[in-house]
């Protein structure tokens, strides 16, 4: 959710007049918000680029910006859905894992298609190893 979020950017509308990254916004004026972008600061993540979900953890996120995460929107446009997205992929995530191990198939791509939501371009290829009871 943090590397690659639902939707990469999204636009909004300014409320008034700031200064934003050293750039004036006027009232008004559209701004592209981006969790893409944002995720991957290192002004605001220690190894952007790394998968560490122990940064989640209550201790290392109690300093963190309150927007520095923002995979479904935030304030009043947050994505209506997020909370029961989230619920829905853990507990697939866990059914699955209980019974399988997923391997990624060698050499196949794995890229972002930036469309309104990112996908994966080629999709996700797995084998499924039975987890034997």
């Amino acid at each position: 959710m943090r590397l690659f979020p639902p939707v990469w950017a999204t636009n909004r509308q300014a409320y008034g007049d700031d200064v934003v990254g050293g750039e004036r916004v006027r009232k008004d004026d559209t701004v592209t918000v981006s969790p893409w972008v944002t995720h991957r600061d290192p002004a605001l993540w220690e190894r952007p680029e790394v998968f560490d979900p122990e940064r989640f953890t209550p201790e290392r996120s109690a300093t963190r910006a309150e927007y520095a995460y923002f995979p479904f929107g935030g304030g009043p446009r947050r994505c209506i859905g997020n909370q029961f997205a989230m619920m829905e992929a853990q507990l697939i995530l866990a059914m699955t894992a209980q019974l399988f191990r997923l391997k990624p198939v060698p050499g196949h791509p794995v890229e972002p298609d930036p469309i309104l939501t990112l996908r994966p371009r080629h999709g996700i290829v797995m084998t499924l190893h039975s987890r034997a009871r």
